[in-house]
């Protein structure tokens, strides 16, 4: 029950847990400050270790029916038949975004309990914390400074979408357009010149393809990558541009090519790649700059 540090975080749930209930049953409600102020009490606890067991309790007993949050009042009691039930967590996810979200470049934020007072009593407030943690954390919502919800930038929601594996195909190849397209003005932004852009490449008898970069200065082909992973997909594409592009001119206009990436592939990629012997450079981005490593 209890450690050198003073008691465990499960003991203090559940001494929250019997104080509320103690409470909604001789006074008829319950208040957030209230049973704070008893744990830190009565456990000799710093006011800062009241916070999560507190809102545990409070969520558990929500959730199990147990209890209530009053809107109107902003306190704890028992449920009445005009209460929300719970409701399909997908669901509450939905409502919550559709309100709207401030986004980090604003600056702008909004709490669960916000969020819980904005949907106007639609839902339990336990059903709006398990919704905002467990189906939109670190898709399309992002917590930080404690309790701080803000909407995620397009770039990490696509990011996470392309990870995702029921992200459709159709979605899919927009997210990686989308973040290709911001690799690419990232990485020629540090160049100082621009380079020739989506540069086509002619072939008989079929579509033309697309290279992202063609660098006439350093006669350097260029494919970027939504992912890592992408590297060895991308091998391909580049030396088939490099071999139509010069055929085409019947002279060498470009001696290299490279894969655009963003982030450092892994030890065991690159040394594979270096073993082809294939002219291939791999350029990935690391904080604000890029690496540019030359393998052969």
């Amino acid at each position: 029950m209890t450690s050198p540090l003073g008691p465990t975080l499960e003991h203090r749930v559940g001494r929250a847990t019997r104080y509320i209930e103690q409470q909604l049953d001789t006074a008829g409600t319950a208040t957030w400050e209230d049973t704070r102020e008893h744990l830190a009490k009565t456990l000799d606890i710093s006011p800062s270790l009241t916070i999560e067991p507190v809102l545990r309790a409070v969520i558990d007993l929500e959730s199990t029916g147990a209890l209530a949050h009053d809107l109107a009042t902003e306190r704890y009691r028992r449920p009445l038949p005009t209460d929300p039930q719970g409701a399909p967590l997908a669901e509450v996810a939905e409502a919550v975004l559709t309100l709207g979200w401030p986004t980090k470049a604003d600056g702008g934020h909004r709490t669960i309990h916000q969020t819980f007072r904005a949907l106007r009593g639609r839902y339990r407030h336990a059903d709006v914390y398990q919704a905002m943690h467990e189906r939109l954390k670190g898709r399309e919502l992002e917590l930080y400074a404690m309790k701080c919800w803000r909407a995620r930038g397009e770039l990490a929601l696509a990011a996470t979408r392309l990870a995702d594996p029921d992200t459709t195909v159709a979605q899919a190849l927009v997210d990686e357009r989308k973040l290709e397209a911001h690799l690419v003005a990232s990485y020629i932004a540090t160049l100082g010149y621009r380079p020739r852009l989506e540069y086509r490449i002619g072939r008989d008898g079929g579509t033309d393809l697309v290279a992202d970069i063609y660098d006439e200065r350093r006669r350097l082909i260029v494919e970027a990558k939504a992912t890592v992973d992408g590297l060895f997909p991308a091998i391909g594409q580049v030396h088939r541009y490099r071999y139509l592009v010069n055929l085409a001119a019947d002279r060498t206009l470009v001696d290299r090519v490279a894969v655009l990436l963003p982030g450092e592939p892994s030890p065991d990629d690159l040394s594979c790649a270096a073993s082809m012997y294939l002219d291939l450079d791999v350029i990935w981005q690391d904080g604000e700059g890029f690496e540019h490593r030359v393998l052969r």
